[in-house]
């Protein structure tokens, strides 16, 4: 069956975004797969079924800012409920993470469609809702 392999996602300090995306994918049901450190690279793996997500530093890369131009636009991740988004909002703004746009209704994208947008460090924007 075909299907998308993982999705990998450089980023600028790797501790921070390591923190970043523990904070969100372990408490909606990611779990950690593969960890790797030494002092040139850094990766890891965040697993659910067959959705696959790294985040990889590597020390001689120079990092630019994130641009939403062509290629990825952005990353969403669905919950089971409003609450659930709500609950995930909450958690990032007690992180200071940069919303975009708060929880609300978003009928244009679908009639119950219920979701939020956000920042990880490097700007990459992400979305959680409830299809």
């Amino acid at each position: 069956m075909p299907r998308i392999g993982h999705i990998i996602l450089n980023v600028s300090n790797f501790d921070s975004s390591e923190a970043f995306y523990d904070r969100i994918l372990l408490k909606i049901g990611f779990t950690s797969d593969h960890r790797e450190e030494t002092s040139d690279f850094a990766t890891k793996s965040y697993r659910l079924n067959e959705h696959n997500l790294w985040i990889r530093w590597d020390a001689a890369k120079t990092h630019e800012p994130f641009v939403r131009d062509v290629g990825l636009d952005h990353i969403a991740f669905f919950v089971d409920s409003n609450e659930e988004v709500d609950e995930m909002y909450e958690e990032l703004k007690s992180a200071n993470a940069q919303i975009t746009r708060p929880p609300a209704h978003y009928p244009e994208y679908s009639p119950e469609y219920y979701a939020f947008y956000f920042r990880d460090p490097d700007g990459v924007p992400l979305e959680i809702g409830v299809a």
